[in-house]
């Protein structure tokens, strides 16, 4: 209900008004300051209507602004880090079927948080160690992954990630296309392509073999003419070890059947074969 006014506008008051008006004799103190106080009682009652009115809009106004703002996406609050959902491989390699169709295989001693909300947000972010991402395509949900301060973005592709230290990484794209970007700028890899970063900058693409971007996230996997150099760096790389050999040549060509159902050293006994080197 509207607020009354204190004072009851009354007929007597008009009449007052047009006597004055038509007869504009001298009044008394007492006639002049009753004229006097109506009009303020007027003027004040025009005024409360006007804020009234003013407040309630101004407090619908802000109610709407408040309701767009808490369904915008980015006015979401971002859940720290520490709560996101953790994936860790132990010493061997693990394999994780996200919820929108893509497929991670962590190297050993590896792990991915990934956002906890992932199939609206398809948000991760690597931890340590590599990890090899198959991307289930969604263009309205880009893929990005978050690694010392860089961003890996893809639509749908196959590329490997390795965390080197709290700074660099390395990039291998096995297909499709991939965005880098870190304080240098943005970089687009491709199909066969490795790039590592030196100080948080992209260095020089590299054309690789597209097979030793996941050749560890299967059975077995027949190298072809890779260099003995680009081989060694991908068994340091999964294993997190350091080989040790004699001069050696790192161009050298070499092909071979790596089997991830025997050990290491099984292994390398073929590669020494093959080359004649003792790496071990």
């Amino acid at each position: 209900m509207p607020r009354k006014s204190r004072r009851t506008h009354l007929p007597k008051d008009d009449q007052q008004w047009q006597q004055a008006w038509e007869r504009p004799n001298p009044m008394d103190a007492d006639r002049k300051q009753s004229l006097l106080n109506n009009i303020h009682q007027r003027i004040g009652n025009t005024r409360r209507k006007k804020k009234q009115v003013f407040y309630i809009g101004l407090s619908a106004a802000a109610a709407i602004m408040v309701a767009v703002l808490i369904k915008m996406p980015w006015a979401q609050q971002e859940l720290p880090e520490e709560a996101w959902t953790e994936l860790a491989s132990n010493d061997s390699s693990h394999k994780v079927e996200l919820e929108d169709g893509s497929v991670l295989w962590l190297a050993p001693h590896s792990s991915v948080r990934v956002y906890p909300d992932f199939k609206n947000k398809r948000n991760t972010v690597l931890m340590s160690g590599t990890v090899f991402f198959s991307v289930a395509k969604d263009a309205k949900h880009p893929f990005a992954i978050a690694v010392n301060k860089q961003q890996v973005t893809v639509l749908g592709t196959q590329f490997t990630i390795n965390r080197l230290d709290s700074t660099d990484i390395q990039l291998t794209v096995k297909e499709g296309k991939v965005a880098l970007d870190n304080t240098g700028g943005r970089n687009i890899l491709t199909t066969g392509q490795q790039v590592l970063t030196h100080d948080g900058q992209t260095s020089p693409i590299q054309t690789i073999d597209p097979l030793i971007a996941d050749w560890w996230a299967r059975t077995d996997v027949r190298l072809h003419n890779i260099s003995l150099g680009t081989l060694l760096r991908c068994i340091e790389t999964y294993y997190g070890i350091t080989l040790t050999y004699d001069r050696i040549d790192l161009d050298m060509k070499v092909s071979l059947t790596w089997d991830m159902t025997i050990s290491l050293n099984e292994n390398l006994k073929v590669v020494n074969a093959l080359t004649g080197y003792h790496i071990h």
